[in-house]
């Protein structure tokens, strides 16, 4: 069967059951509509990495011998920090937050322990024995706390700031948005006159998706009514209006509605798909209107089913095409390494197969049946569009020359920017530098040297001293050589100040001793002298440990400082434990995750990209029959790919996990307009048109679709710009340029381009 008989097959079911069609796709959207309020929403970082990554494999493994991963700091900020009434008060903020059910390990002051010489061996000296209450016992702690070494890590060196690191036992299912809510519940009891900051990816991800969602609700039924408006001055017509929004609002529940149905939860980046399908849906009803009035027009004693079948004749192929390459484009999102990228793009792509499927059907059925609008009678009706849309590609024609010239030298030199584009999968990054997210890192940055941290999970026989002396090189090293870590943490540290308390302070001892007996017994006495969860975070067993835990602290949270610094280290790891001789380092913890998913976005953006646009090349070039017509076909949409990589570049908009989907939005919608007007023109100069003329009858008809699905996603999405959050505001920004461009592609380059060249493959 060909797309001619089945354009016509689908036709008749449109001309002779439309209350069928109608009554099919309402049951089929109540059946979607009905699993949607069981949908769940995953803001955590580490759904996005497969399940099978290295990364996420070493963060389980760390999770079951050490139950935790993520660190949550509260820093409280006052003049008299070390009062005994702040001492008292803060004293019951650290008994709240080590309470909470997903906080396994609470450090501050009030339980830190340090080690202090002793004649002949050491002692393990609790740093805060109980709350001074005078002057006197005041400056001993005070002395006590620069004694020890706790400056900068819990207290600051003007003792002014004091934090409290929390272990959160976070697993694959945990609730960022709970725990969020519950320690800002504990938080807000103590704030005040004191300051207190806090700092965590976990509170980031929370604080994401409640900026998303809140956008979403504020800014996405202004975007619709803008949308509306536009619609209706466009067609001045409630047929013409909420016919391609029918078909949006149908397309984005059903997708929704399979999320639930298939139990997928809904990622950070999940909120993009009401955009995309909002910016792409509503493309192919617009065109079936479009054609629909202008037929009408035409001819007025055409009957409705009749001007439906000259419509649907003339639209067939190119709807098919533009729904196919749009959905192909998204497909080929499947290659990309991050796993809900590959849902969305799935996702997404039936979407856009629904769109497709209810401007066939949907959209047919409701004109078979409801009267055609009364203006489209009058001899003027839209003649103002027609004739902009046939002047303006007129002009591009007479000028094609100076245009294509100009375009052309501007695009090469505004690609310079492409060598300044960033990477940036931050979550405090995604927050305006005034935010109180962004300020509360600042803070415990400058003050504790980061709230991030690098986990690295050590296999191993871990008392032997060769395998210390490895650790302790490592984490020597990563300190070395990243500029953006503020401090490290190894059960070698706790070897090192126990050898060097026992030789009495000599600074020569200060290192690894040579004897396995010497260091099980430093363990031995510390485990006498001190708790009996001391060490639960950095050894599985104290008695005969196989696994430690060091921890990496990161001040100057960046993406290139974080891809460098694991980048770095498992450079170092493969060139010297290979085999896993004498220990086996591991990565683990936030910051590798965000390494990890750095990289996942560039090479998925690139693959992707190169994947879709190469078969969308093959499949214009055989649509054509020409390579040329690939070509012509495919030029609206490398140039915009060009150019928003460009933008991204010159305007210092990072790429992230959102902004990597756009290529996508630009190949599909690039492809659509470029197939609509090139085939078309091939239809009018079939018909016996001159080149110019088809040109001009092509504007007016086509350009007409083209030009009113532009502008109102345009205008439409121009509100997003007023969100807070970041990578919304910059995709809307990247979005509206992008279809800005493909309208330019569509109704400007091609017709330039196509006259001045005039090739063969439109004759055919």
């Amino acid at each position: 069967m060909n797309l001619r008989t089945l354009t016509k097959r689908i036709f008749l079911l449109d001309a002779h059951y439309p209350r069928s069609i109608i009554a099919f796709i309402i049951l089929c959207t109540i059946f979607f509509l009905w699993r949607i309020p069981n949908l769940n929403i995953d803001p955590g970082l580490r759904s996005l990495v497969p399940a099978n990554h290295e990364i996420v494999k070493n963060m389980e493994l760390a999770e079951d011998l050490f139950s935790s991963n993520e660190i949550v700091i509260v820093a409280v900020e006052s003049e008299n920090l070390l009062s005994e009434r702040n001492l008292i008060k803060l004293s019951f903020l650290h008994d709240s937050l080590e309470s909470m059910p997903s906080v396994s390990r609470v450090a501050s002051i009030y339980n830190q322990r340090y080690i202090v010489p002793d004649d002949g061996g050491f002692e393990i000296q609790k740093l805060l024995e109980k709350i001074p209450s005078d002057s006197i016992e005041n400056q001993k702690f005070i002395e006590t706390i620069y004694a020890s070494d706790i400056i900068g890590n819990l207290i600051s060196a003007d003792l002014d700031i004091m934090c409290f690191i929390a272990q959160i036992t976070a697993s694959t299912d945990f609730d960022e948005i709970a725990f969020r809510d519950d320690i800002y519940s504990i938080v807000s009891h103590f704030e005040g006159p004191e300051k207190i900051y806090l700092a965590s990816s976990i509170i980031s991800s929370a604080e994401s998706i409640d900026n998303v969602k809140r956008d979403m609700r504020t800014f996405t039924p202004i975007a619709l009514g803008l949308m509306i408006l536009l619609l209706i001055l466009s067609f001045r017509s409630w047929t013409g209006t909420f016919l391609p929004l029918f078909v949006v609002g149908f397309s984005i529940l059903w997708t929704f509605g399979l999320m639930a149905w298939l139990e997928i939860s809904v990622p950070i980046i999940g909120g993009l798909i009401p955009i995309m399908l909002i910016a792409i849906a509503n493309n192919y009803g617009i065109h079936i209107i479009s054609h629909y009035y202008e037929f009408t027009k035409i001819d007025q004693n055409l009957s409705r089913t009749e001007i439906l079948k000259r419509t649907m004749k003339r639209l067939g192929m190119p709807i098919f095409l533009a729904g196919i390459t749009t959905v192909i484009s998204f497909m080929s999102l499947m290659t990309h390494e991050l796993s809900k990228v590959r849902e969305i793009g799935l996702l997404v792509s039936f979407g856009i197969a629904v769109s497709f499927f209810l401007s066939l059907f949907f959209i047919p059925a409701i004109l078979i049946l409801v009267p055609r609008p009364t203006y489209l009678g009058k001899e003027n009706s839209l003649e103002s569009v027609n004739n902009f849309l046939v002047n303006w590609g007129k002009f591009f024609v007479r000028n094609r020359v100076p245009f294509l010239s100009i375009l052309f030298v501007g695009m090469f030199l505004f690609s310079f920017g492409i060598r300044d584009i960033t990477i940036d999968t931050v979550p405090d990054n995604f927050f305006p530098e005034d935010s109180k997210i962004r300020k509360s890192s600042a803070v415990i940055n400058k003050t504790f040297g980061g709230s991030t941290q690098l986990n690295i999970l050590i296999e191993g026989d871990i008392y032997d001293p060769l395998s210390l002396e490895h650790i302790d090189r490592l984490m020597s090293h990563i300190k070395e050589k990243n500029e953006a870590v503020s401090s490290t943490y190894s059960i070698a540290d706790v070897i090192k100040k126990m050898h060097y308390s026992f030789n009495n302070g000599n600074i020569d001892s200060l290192k690894i001793p040579s004897s396995r007996e010497l260091i099980e017994q430093y363990m031995f006495l510390h485990s006498i002298a001190g708790e009996d969860n001391d060490f639960d975070l950095i050894l599985n067993d104290t008695d005969d440990p196989s696994f430690s835990q060091c921890f990496v602290r990161i001040k100057k949270v960046s993406t290139v400082d974080l891809m460098d610094l694991v980048d770095d280290t498992e450079d170092y790891i493969r060139s010297n434990y290979y085999d896993g001789r004498p220990i086996k380092p591991m990565l683990s913890g936030p910051a590798a995750l965000l390494g990890a998913v750095s990289h996942l976005v560039i090479r998925g953006q690139i693959i992707s990209l190169a994947i879709a646009s190469l078969i969308l090349f093959i499949i214009m070039s055989l649509v054509f029959r020409s390579f040329i017509g690939g070509l012509f076909a495919s030029l609206p949409m490398l140039l915009a790919v060009l150019l928003i990589f460009g933008f991204l570049g010159n305007f210092g908009i990072p790429l992230n996990m959102t902004t990597s989907l756009l290529t996508c939005i630009l190949v599909g919608v690039g492809i659509d307009y470029s197939v609509h007007f090139l085939w078309h023109l091939r239809e009018h100069i079939r018909d016996g048109e001159e080149l110019e003329q088809a040109i001009s009858n092509t504007m007016k008809v086509s350009g007409k679709g083209i030009l009113f699905n532009g502008i109102s996603v345009v205008v439409g999405f121009s509100v997003l710009m007023y969100s807070v959050f970041l990578p919304l505001k910059a995709f809307s920004v990247l979005i509206m340029a992008s279809i800005s461009f493909c309208l330019i592609g569509g109704m400007a380059i091609l017709p330039a381009m196509i006259s001045l060249i005039d090739p063969n493959f439109i004759r055919k």
